[in-house]
């Protein structure tokens, strides 16, 4: 699909905390660093936090992808919501240790025992809970119970708890002050400089085997980082669908025009917005033309007496949306078959003479003109005006237009003429 288009050998910007994917920028780099030190020197707590999305899951399986299984063993809590003695629990079972009965003290003591035959030999037991922020105060205060054991010089297990800055807030009530003092590494980290996520996105390009990294403009590039705001997870996602999106329109390179419909797709409330907006606009629209349909069929627009009968005499005649009549000077002209001055009119005056377009036929002043809009057809707007259709009709109303070219095809926009239902051949 869209790797082969682009000729990638893996998904470059999946949001999964793939270890291989690592970018270090200052922070992230300073964060590992505190962790493995903190670890290997057996410090007891340490505190990794950060904004949504910086990247602190894929910090802390980098660390576990880095270290060596003989002499370190993790315990990885990531359903955070859980009391004290779940937690001693799964971090039995995830050491192997067979759990006969849930009662806290038992499951201390086993664990315990395993700690210290751990220690003498030199391996060290890690408890990584990540998002922290979290696990029930009740839980984070039994924690103590672990940092408890120690020996004389090192804590027995070392406790890395990983979060959002609420864990920060979380940390600083005051029944968990003593959580706090134990607390000996702690390091936030920061979102992306735009410096660093143009080198992220390329770092990414590169491990998922693009041969350059030109599949972004320079512009789609800048647009993305200023969107994403130097979170990771974000550029991922908006990357990802800008990738798609080209591939949908089969264009190798990513324009920013992709990104913006990137942008637009993933921003659910903006373009719901936009929508609640037009539907009322539309929704507007129909309305007038309702009324005014309305209005001219039922003569709410004052017509003379003469062209009321006249559209009172043909109400039995299928009536078209569309539907646009124009008579001239002289209204009464629509109910006569030629124009002839009024016999009870004095002083009887010629009516103005009109310039007739050449793509009008000249029977305008006793026709009735109808504009084609899209989906008309020539049979469909005819049996729309007579209610009927056959040769005999349609030949009649063709050499009445001799505008149109192509009765087939009619243009958007242009006009057909309709003689009077009078005038109009009858049905054989």
């Amino acid at each position: 699909m869209h790797l082969d288009y682009y000729e990638l050998t893996k998904e470059p910007f999946s949001i999964t905390p793939d270890p291989a994917f690592l970018f270090l920028s200052e922070s992230h780099r300073e964060a590992i660093a505190n962790i493995i030190y903190g670890i290997g020197m057996k410090k007891g707590f340490i505190v990794i936090t950060g904004k949504i999305g910086v990247g602190k899951t894929m910090i802390s399986r980098a660390c576990l992808a880095r270290a060596d299984n003989e002499y370190l063993k993790t315990i990885y809590i990531f359903n955070t919501n859980i009391t004290f003695a779940d937690l001693l629990e799964t971090t039995c079972l995830q050491l192997g240790l067979p759990v006969t009965t849930d009662n806290i003290s038992h499951m201390l003591n086993a664990l315990h025992l395993f700690l210290l035959n751990e220690h003498k030999a030199e391996r060290t037991v890690a408890l990584i809970i990540d998002e922290a922020q979290s696990v029930p105060v009740e839980t984070l205060e039994n924690l103590r119970t672990l940092s408890n054991l120690e020996t004389e010089d090192k804590k027995l297990i070392q406790i890395v708890l990983i979060g959002q800055p609420k864990l920060d807030k979380l940390l600083n009530k005051p029944e968990l002050e003593h959580i706090k003092q134990r607390i000996t590494m702690r390091t936030t980290v920061a979102a992306l400089t735009p410096k660093e996520s143009l080198a992220y996105i390329n770092h990414r390009l590169a491990k998922a085997g693009a041969k350059d990294t030109s599949i972004f403009t320079k512009t789609a590039l800048n647009r993305i980082v200023k969107e994403a705001k130097g979170i990771p997870r974000i550029i991922n996602v908006l990357c990802d669908n800008a990738l798609i999106t080209s591939y949908g329109h089969q264009q190798k390179t990513v324009t920013i025009k992709a990104v913006e419909e990137a942008i637009t797709d993933l921003g659910g409330q903006k373009q719901h917005a936009y929508l609640r907006w037009q539907t009322a606009s539309l929704a507007f629209v129909f309305c007038l033309i309702v009324v005014f349909f309305i209005a001219s069929r039922y003569d709410y627009f004052g017509l003379p007496g003469e062209q009321k009968q006249s559209i009172a005499d043909n109400k039995t005649q299928p009536v078209n949306k569309q539907l646009v009549s124009t008579f001239g000077n002289n209204p009464a002209a629509a109910t006569q078959t030629n124009s002839q001055p009024a016999p009870d009119q004095k002083n009887p005056q010629p009516p103005p003479k009109q310039a007739v377009s050449k793509a009008e036929p000249e029977q305008t002043k006793t026709m009735v003109k109808m504009k084609v809009k899209q989906g008309d057809s020539f049979i469909q707007l005819t049996k729309d005006f007579y209610g009927r259709t056959d040769k005999e009709l349609l030949s009649f109303i063709k050499s009445k237009n001799p505008q149109i070219q192509d009765v087939h095809k009619l243009r958007q926009g242009s006009v057909v003429y309709f003689p009077p239902v009078s005038e109009a051949p009858q049905p054989p």
